[in-house]
Formats: structure tokens, C-alpha cells, sequence
């Protein structure tokens, strides 16, 4: 069952979630299917007319898929929290570590059929 992206990851947020693996689906374009896995839980995001969605399920369950935590950006951010979500009129940002930590900013969007990831800072 699809749910609110910005809430799923906002619980990821309220227990301190670390990032330990990412898994993509698809090709350079774009992804069809994005799941990142925390110590508390892996969310599986998608896009899906053209808005991002979520589905929640056990860290242990993990996420088929190609592994991405070698892949720009995700090789910046694993072992770290997740620290903040929020709206953002192309999508919806994500921070990894605190802001006195060198936080690392990242804008997921959907572009059609595909979820895109791009870096802010």
C-alpha cells in the first residue's frame, strides 16, 4: 500500500534512522523504484503520476534491486542519520547529518514514471 512519502520518512527522522543501504531499479534516466534501508526500516519510493510515493516494510525484509551505495550521492551518506524532510516545490528534500555535522541535502522528484536524485548541497 502506497503511503505519504513525507511522513514515511518522517518517522524515519523521529527514531533516528541511519542509512545502511540503497537499491535502485532502472536505468541512468531514471529509477523506477528507489528503497532506501535504515537500521529502523526500509522505505521503497516510486513515482507514480508524476508524485513521489512510499511504501514502509522491516529493515530486515531489505529491497530487491542493484546495490547504489557506491554510487554518487549515496556513498556520502551511509552509516549517517537522517536528519530532517521537507516539502520543496520540485520534490522533497532530505538531510542527512545535523547541521553542525557537514550536512549532506538531497532532492528526490519524480520525473514521469522515473524517481530522480539530485544533490543540493
Amino acid at each position: 500500500m502506497a503511503e505519504d512519502l513525507e511522513q514515511l520518512l518522517g518517522g524515519i527522522v523521529e527514531r533516528h534512522g541511519r542509512l545502511l543501504r540503497t537499491t535502485l531499479d532502472g536505468g541512468p534516466g531514471g529509477w523506477a523504484k528507489l528503497a532506501l534501508t535504515f537500521d529502523v526500516g526500509t522505505i521503497a519510493i516510486q513515482a507514480t503520476d508524476g508524485a513521489l510515493v512510499g511504501r514502509a516494510h522491516p529493515a530486515a525484509e531489505g529491497e530487491a534491486g542493484t546495490n547504489a551505495d557506491e554510487l554518487d550521492p549515496w556513498w556520502a551518506v551511509l552509516g549517517n542519520p537522517l536528519c530532517r524532510v521537507s516539502e520543496h516545490e520540485d520534490g522533497l528534500l532530505i538531510q542527512f547529518r545535523e547541521d553542525a555535522q557537514s550536512p549532506k541535502v538531497l532532492l528526490l522528484r519524480a520525473d514521469g514514471p522515473a524517481v530522480q536524485v539530485r544533490s543540493i548541497a
